[in-house]
């Protein structure tokens, strides 16, 4: 694919993206070099390979080393002035949003940083280089916008490991996902953890270690979660009785479920039901609903 720049500035959008890119820049062979180039817009760019191991840039007078052993994103803001030390060849995409486009970006976080080039990252990339093909369809345009959004984030995941650990030790531990998978299926069963454990041959100490870098609550209160959210589909959704629907959820004390479910959507159980406005919210025919 030869470098191309597509400028989006007079395509219409349909939706209410906050940020919407003015022009996307794809340069598989980027040769540029800067010569105290001030820039005039923000930049969102993706290296994603490089011919030199280091890259070396001066940045408002401050020389900065870039290791190209690894894919980057960098967000170039307006005023900068850029001046290359020294020649490289890049394979490189970026996107430009206009000057006044400050507030909007900052409220995407986006920051520098050193990434994998993961499925998911590969994937998103992947469709925006489908999209260049069909720019002035309906609707292209607002899709790049939110995609472009997406990359960015995506590279920022990636990057995780990489800041808070050695490149020998990147790979997280699939077991904890395979345990997490269990639970999804097995949530009303009263999943035993310590047999779960002995499985997958994991101490409880390396599990709840390794379980807190994914997940933002216990295991005990991620299965309460499962449940709960079972039991809104049931409660919208079929003319069980409360209680059936706290014992098929595995709560076996229907008053437990009331509180935990209080706790955490603010209204008990039954006026979930009649929130609801289906059909399921009704009582049963005797007038019951427990």
């Amino acid at each position: 694919m030869e470098n191309q720049t597509f400028d989006l500035r007079n395509i219409r959008r349909y939706l209410d993206f906050p940020l919407k890119i003015r022009t996307i820049g794809y340069r598989p062979e980027n040769n540029w070099v800067h010569r105290k180039n001030r820039i005039t817009e923000f930049y969102l760019c993706f290296v994603l390979k490089s011919e030199k191991p280091v890259s070396v840039t001066r940045v408002n007078g401050t020389l900065h080393r870039y290791d190209r052993s690894l894919p980057h994103m960098g967000l170039v803001r307006p005023g900068t002035v850029l001046d290359s030390v020294e020649s490289d060849c890049k394979e490189e995409l970026f996107f430009t949003y206009p000057a006044e486009s400050g507030e909007q970006i900052e409220k995407f976080h986006l920051r520098d940083c050193f990434f994998e080039l993961t499925p998911a990252f590969g994937d998103t990339l992947r469709r925006i280089k489908d999209s260049f093909s069909s720019l002035q369809y309906p609707g292209v345009a607002d899709r790049l916008d939110c995609l472009a959004v997406e990359l960015a984030q995506e590279a920022m995941i990636a990057s995780l490991y990489l800041e808070r650990k050695p490149a020998s030790q990147i790979i997280p531990d699939k077991r904890i996902f395979m345990i997490s998978n269990y639970l999804q299926i097995h949530f009303s069963d009263s999943p035993d953890l310590d047999s779960l454990l002995r499985r997958h041959g994991l101490s409880r100490r390396t599990f709840y270690r390794e379980w807190k870098k994914y997940y933002t609550v216990s295991p005990a209160q991620y299965v309460i979660d499962l449940r709960l959210k079972a039991a809104c589909e049931l409660l919208a959704h079929s003319q069980k009785r409360i209680y059936e629907i706290a014992a098929e959820c595995g709560f076996c004390d229907p008053m437990y479920f009331n509180r935990c479910f209080t706790a955490h959507y603010g209204c008990p159980p039954l006026a979930f039901r009649q929130k609801s406005g289906s059909a399921a919210g009704q009582s049963p025919p005797d007038g019951r609903v427990d």
